[in-house]
C-alpha cells in the first residue's frame, strides 16, 4: 500500500484547476514531492509543463449562480463607473467561469484595466496569466516584472509568486532561497495563507533558513486556519509522522479531512489510507477509503486512482471487478504512475 501526498502551494504545473478564490486572489495549485513514504506539497514552479491553456480549451462551463454578481461587476467596470476593484472582480469572473463562460483573454483585459487603476491584486492576477500562458503569451519574465510591481504596491500574492520565481530560478532570476524566504515571509506576515505554507516548507527543508520544526508547525497551522488546504494537509502529515508534534492519528485525520474538504487531493489519499488501515478511529473502513480515493482520482491524483484500482482488484469496500480495477490503474498510468502502468498490464 502506498502513501500519497502532501505540501505546499503554487501556480499550475502538472496539476491544474483554478477552484475557489481566497479573498480577491485566485487559488494556487499544487504538485507533490515524496519524502520518506509520505508525500508533502512543496512550493511549485510557476511555469506550466503542459501546453498553455487557451480560451477555447476552457470551454463554456460556468457557474450560473454567480450571474447576478457578474452583471454587477460588468456594470461597475464597463458602463461608465470604471471602478478598478470591480474590474479585477470581473477578471476573476471570466477566469473562473463565475456567471459567464471561462475566457482567459478577456480576464487578462480586465486585470490589466484594474492593474492600471492601481489595484495590486489585479496586477498579481495578470502576472499569473503570463506565467501560465492563459489568454496571453507565456512570458515568465513579464510575469516577474508584474509581480514585483504588485508586491511593491501591497499585493501578498505578488510577493508569494516572486518567492516562487526565486526558489525555482524563473523569470530571469538565479535560484536564491534567501530571497524566496524573504518574499514568502512578506506575504505570510500579511496573512496570505498560501505563502505561509510555502514558508513552512522552507523551514522543514532548511532552505534559506535553519531547519525549525516548531516554526514549520506554526506556519502550517496558520496556513490551514487561514484557508489553504495544503497547509492542513501538511499539518496532517506531521501529526501522522510525529515530526515537530507528538504523533496523533486523530489529529492527522482531522487535518487531512480539512485538506481533503478543500480539494487538496493528496490529503484525500492519506486520509483514505488511514481508513483502510483502521487508524481513523474505526476498524478498517474500505468503503470510506474507496470514496476518498475516488475523489482524489477525480482530482487527477495518480495515487488515488492506483489505490482505488487496488480496492477493485481485491474487492475491498467495492465489488471485486477486474475490469474496473484496470480502468483505474490505467488512469493512474496516464497520470504518470509507473505502478499503475504495470498493474494495468497484468489484467487481461
Amino acid at each position: 500500500m502506498r502513501k500519497a501526498s502532501l505540501i505546499v502551494v503554487a501556480v499550475a504545473l502538472a496539476v491544474s484547476s483554478v477552484g475557489c478564490r481566497k479573498l480577491f486572489f485566485r487559488r494556487h495549485h499544487v504538485v507533490s514531492t515524496a519524502d520518506a513514504g509520505w508525500v508533502s506539497f512543496a512550493p511549485t514552479p510557476t511555469t506550466p509543463v503542459a501546453t498553455a491553456i487557451t480560451t477555447s480549451d476552457a470551454g463554456a462551463a460556468f457557474d450560473p449562480t454567480r450571474a447576478s454578481a457578474f452583471l454587477s461587476h460588468t456594470s461597475a467596470c464597463d458602463e461608465g463607473r470604471g471602478i478598478a476593484r470591480e474590474c479585477n472582480m470581473l477578471g476573476i469572473d471570466y477566469e473562473e467561469g463565475l456567471g459567464t463562460a471561462i475566457d482567459f483573454a478577456t480576464a487578462a483585459k480586465y486585470y490589466r484595466l484594474a492593474c492600471d487603476g492601481k489595484v495590486p491584486d489585479a496586477c498579481a492576477n495578470l502576472g499569473a496569466l503570463y506565467d501560465d500562458g492563459k489568454g496571453v503569451p507565456l512570458d515568465a519574465a513579464k510575469a516577474d516584472t508584474i509581480y514585483l510591481q504588485a508586491c511593491t504596491d501591497g499585493s501578498s500574492r505578488g510577493c508569494d509568486h516572486l518567492g516562487l520565481h526565486y526558489l525555482y530560478a524563473q523569470g530571469g532570476h538565479t535560484q536564491d532561497n534567501d530571497k524566496a524566504v524573504f518574499y514568502f515571509k512578506k506575504a505570510c506576515d500579511k496573512s496570505y495563507a498560501y505563502a505561509c505554507t510555502s514558508l513552512g516548507y522552507m523551514y522543514w527543508r532548511g532552505l534559506g533558513v535553519k531547519k525549525d520544526f516548531p516554526k514549520m508547525i506554526d506556519l502550517y497551522r496558520q496556513a490551514c486556519t487561514g484557508g489553504d488546504p495544503a497547509g492542513c494537509h501538511n499539518l496532517g502529515v506531521q501529526y501522522e509522522k510525529g515530526e515537530g508534534v507528538p504523533q496523533s492519528d486523530s489529529l492527522a485525520v482531522f487535518n487531512y479531512k480539512k485538506g481533503c474538504d478543500g480539494n487538496a487531493y493528496g490529503a484525500c489519499v492519506n486520509l483514505g489510507i488511514l481508513y483502510e488501515k483502521g487508524r481513523a478511529g474505526t476498524l478498517a473502513d474500505y468503503a470510506t477509503a474507496a470514496t476518498l480515493y475516488e475523489k482524489a482520482c477525480t482530482g487527477k491524483k495518480a495515487t488515488g486512482c492506483y489505490n482505488l484500482g487496488r480496492l477493485y482488484e481485491y474487492g475491498r469496500g467495492v465489488g471485486s471487478d477486474a475490469a474496473g480495477a484496470k480502468v483505474f490503474y490505467k488512469k493512474a498510468c496516464d497520470l504518470g504512475d509507473g505502478d499503475g502502468c504495470q498493474s494495468a498490464a497484468k489484467i487481461p
